[in-house]
């Protein structure tokens, strides 16, 4: 089956998991990530010639400087910057440690990936998002039962995350469960989700 990549948020950019256009990915909030590859590549250079002074180089610096790397699909470099930030600050970590998940799944390490957002949701047992991008590595990593289950646990957060619904579908679909795969189609479809629909017209009408 062929996935889908979607923006990693606010529209700043396709993520580039190989294997996953047509699996909506990357559910964390960019901070300080720019429009286009050509702006992140600016704004690293601009960080780097204008924070000389060390001192201001706090986990946001560094975790901002991260999201960057990521846009430019830099992703050992981005990893190097997400430790730095989780160095320097004991609290807000969750988006840090699931960010450089999503790193290290991009890179192919999926038992890295896996356990940065278990480590995200030790802290925060109600991250959506650490469920939704764990259930992104556990469906390259072939466990479609821990995807299907952290899919699940998204929507008990969130009953209207469409996106979970849509790549619910998807992994049932990928195990032969087409009755199920297309309820979840049809809920994201009621949520909004266009490609939703025309899942629904393609495989359930």
């Amino acid at each position: 089956m062929k996935l889908r990549n979607t923006a990693i948020a606010l529209g700043v950019g396709a993520a580039t998991a190989a294997g996953l256009s047509l699996l909506k990915v990357n559910k964390d909030l960019v901070v300080g990530s720019t429009a286009v590859v050509v702006g992140a590549g600016l704004m690293i250079s601009f960080k780097d010639k204008n924070d000389i002074n060390l001192k201001t180089r706090n986990d946001e610096y560094f975790f901002n400087r991260a999201q960057d790397k990521f846009e430019l699909a830099d992703y050992e470099e981005a990893i190097l910057d997400y430790n730095k930030a989780l160095e320097l600050s004991p609290t807000e970590i969750c988006l840090v440690y699931s960010m450089r998940g999503n790193a290290k799944r991009n890179l192919g390490d999926l038992d890295g990936a896996i356990s940065d957002q278990n480590k995200a949701l030790d802290f925060d047992p109600l991250y959506a998002d650490g469920y939704f991008n764990r259930g992104i590595a556990k469906f390259k990593k072939g466990d479609f039962d821990g995807a299907i289950e952290d899919y699940s646990q998204v929507l008990k957060i969130n009953p209207k995350d469409s996106d979970a619904f849509f790549n619910r579908a998807n992994v049932k679909k990928e195990i032969g469960d087409m009755k199920d795969a297309c309820e979840d189609w049809r809920k994201a479809a009621d949520l909004g989700d266009d490609d939703a629909t025309k899942f629904l017209r393609e495989h359930c009408e």
